[in-house]
């Protein structure tokens, strides 16, 4: 949390999320795992707004990813 503001930085906020939402690559096949490899992701919207309000947060449902912003995570 930045102490100053009162608010979490986008990175903090990609972790948290993270941690709310474990990614689902043990049950994803190789296939999957390809297209995330190559950046198609499958996007899916987290609603944070008490932990960071005003950012847009999604999940990548098949891999660790996460976009804070159009900002994307490895977490």
């Amino acid at each position: 949390m930045n102490s100053a503001e009162g608010t979490a930085s986008d990175g903090e906020v990609a972790v948290r999320a993270a941690k709310l939402w474990p990614h689902r690559e043990h049950e994803a096949n190789s296939l999957l795992g390809l297209l995330c490899h190559a950046g198609i992701h499958r996007w899916r919207r987290l609603d944070l707004a008490a932990l960071a309000p005003g950012k847009d947060v999604v999940h990548c449902f098949w891999c660790s990813k996460v976009k804070v912003d159009g900002v994307i995570y490895d977490v």
